[in-house]
């Protein structure tokens, strides 16, 4: 299950994103499993910037296309009913996999690899393919293909009955069938070719003739069969293992690529243990470039840094100027930063989350007997009942059902329960006086046009509170809005 920050965040919408080509849930499930140790971040940067060099990758992405044709025949062999038929598939998918196993060790040995990951799974690969079960496994594969391979029978047919033999150097009359009816092609305009049917499944009559083959070639079967029987689990756990975690790189890498061709820049953040750091230079929603991926809108990157003693963000701003866009970018990279992949910013620095913590507005649910405040306040008080010095929480326009004297206690509060956590924190609100707390509160202030106070540049720049984001809330709220205000006098 995604963790509960999924939702504000929108996270989800960027994992189904980067796994929608190769929708698998082994892989999916990596993206749902935050690292807690910055060593470990550092070894998945390692491994992604491995995998920017082109050989590399290519080598790894041919070996992950040559697993999925391999499971691809195991499919085949579990839903084909036929035992032959079963068993061919079988041996077909076991050569796959010795072959994409044979061909990755050998393209690693030769790439000089720097990161630990890659040295490590290149190391094993050298050890596994030489060993006696592999080597077995490969030799056996190749044993039962080639004396397959060199099966050759004629089918009779005449009337209602079919009948195989051995082939002992008949004649092939299809070439003289193929000219005697050419004629025929350029006398009729219809076709009456008829398609051949490409069903995994055999039909009764080419499980009859297979099975005459069998009968025919009793030692070449008999070897298929027992391979068939003493290689059942054939697959290395940790080559599967290997294959399942590489696919959370390449599928990731695929997905930045997509938008760095559209000029948002993405690089590897630092981690660390220290808690209360906080820094990115212009980071930018992900979730917001999927949905207007193609409209030829460049995204707008904002700058935030926390330092010192300094632990909550307050932001304000006028309505629809990007508040929770901005507080919903900085979930994101924390969490994405906390998977050890690269993130949509130019630089970046964070405490290492144990957890980040969302508190957004919800509708009202009418099942809830106590009402919104008293719903907002138990998920509050779930929150900072877990959150510690290494959590991030982000509240968003909440208590915003209430009055504002009570919102600006209920804030004031909270707040200073988060300093006294030394947690880190993000508070979208319409209130200033919640950025003037104490030092530990740094303001954020959405911006305007110069010279059209109506135009959001959403941009945020880290400057005192000057009232203005209340002033237009209530100018909304109670209809005085300059457009408002515009349309009721021109009309």
């Amino acid at each position: 299950m995604p963790p509960d920050c999924f939702r504000d965040l929108r996270l989800g919408d960027i994992i189904a994103a980067v796994c929608e080509k190769h929708p698998d849930d082994r892989v999916t499930r990596l993206f749902y499993q935050p690292l807690r140790d910055v060593s470990a971040v550092e070894h998945r940067h390692e491994v992604f910037r491995e995998l920017e060099r082109v050989n590399v990758r290519q080598s790894i992405t041919d070996f992950t296309e040559a697993m999925d044709t391999m499971r691809g025949q195991l499919r085949q062999a579990e839903w084909v009913q036929y035992r032959w038929q079963r068993h061919g598939w079988f041996v077909h998918a076991v050569f796959t996999f010795c072959n994409a196993v044979d061909v990755l060790r050998d393209s690693l040995k030769g790439a000089e690899l720097s990161s630990r990951g890659l040295r490590e799974i290149a190391d094993y690969l050298d050890g596994y393919a030489a060993s006696d079960t592999f080597r077995n496994l490969a030799t056996d594969a190749g044993a039962v293909l080639t004396e397959l391979g060199k099966i050759r029978y004629t089918v009779h047919i005449h009337d209602q009955h079919v009948r195989v033999e051995k082939y002992a150097g008949q004649t092939d009359y299809s070439q003289e069938a193929v000219v005697l009816f050419e004629r025929f092609a350029s006398e009729v305009d219809r076709d009456y070719s008829v398609p051949i049917k490409d069903d995994a499944e055999m039909n009764p009559v080419e499980q009859r003739v297979l099975g005459c083959v069998a009968r025919l070639y009793p030692d070449a079967f008999a070897h298929l069969a027992k391979f068939f029987s003493r290689h059942d689990h054939f697959i290395d756990p940790m080559v599967s293992r290997f294959d399942r975690e590489i696919r959370f790189y390449l599928t990731y890498l695929v997905f930045v690529e997509r938008f760095t061709t559209g000029g948002v820049s993405f690089s590897y953040p630092e981690v660390t243990d220290t808690p209360g750091v906080l820094a990115a230079d212009s980071a930018c929603d992900l979730a917001l470039a999927i949905k207007t991926e193609g409209e030829q809108k460049a995204l707008v990157g904002n700058t935030f840094h926390l330092s010192g003693a300094e632990r909550v963000l307050v932001v304000t701003g006028p309505n629809q100027g990007g508040k929770t866009t901005f507080a919903r970018t900085i979930g994101q990279c924390a969490y994405l930063a906390s998977l050890g992949c690269p993130i949509p910013a130019k630089r970046a620095v964070f405490t290492l989350p144990d957890a980040i913590y969302t508190h957004f507005d919800r509708q009202e649910n009418l099942s809830t007997p106590n009402g919104k405040l008293h719903d907002e306040l138990v998920r509050i008080r779930d929150i900072l009942s877990q959150a510690t010095a290494a959590s991030l929480i982000i509240m968003n326009e909440s208590f915003s059902s209430t009055t504002v004297s009570d919102a600006l206690v209920i804030g004031t509060e909270i707040i200073r329960r988060i300093i006294n956590l030394d947690s880190i924190a993000v508070f979208v609100s319409f209130l200033d006086e919640l950025s003037r707390i104490g030092p530990a509160c740094v303001s954020m202030v959405g911006e305007v046009a110069v010279d059209d106070p109506t135009r959001r540049t959403f941009t945020f720049t880290r400057r005192p509170a000057d009232g203005f984001a209340y002033a237009a809330a209530l100018a909304t709220k109670h209809g005085l809005t300059y457009d408002i205000l515009r349309q009721r006098i021109t009309a």
